[in-house]
């Protein structure tokens, strides 16, 4: 059940970045940032493992992203 939440997130919020704008994909990466670190400490807060485990690989899939899109822009500076 958690696997199938976290893929229809993804491809809801996938569908998005690919058509928004700038802005709008910082805005939508500060708010997957915001829930994973919330998720996070809920859990071990409450002590609900999966809950925790949900927020840490938000947090890390979401430092994956990051990188690559700023590995994007640095590669589309250079080919201008």
């Amino acid at each position: 059940m958690h696997t199938g939440a976290l893929m229809a997130a993804r491809q809801f919020l996938g569908h998005y970045l690919l058509y928004a704008k700038g802005w709008q994909r910082g805005l939508i990466a500060a708010g997957v940032v915001a829930g994973g670190v919330l998720l996070l400490a809920a859990g071990i807060a409450t002590g609900h493992v999966v809950m925790a485990m949900i927020g840490g690989v938000l947090l890390l899939a979401t430092g994956n992203v990051c990188v690559q899109v700023i590995r994007a822009r640095r590669a589309a500076g250079r080919a201008e």
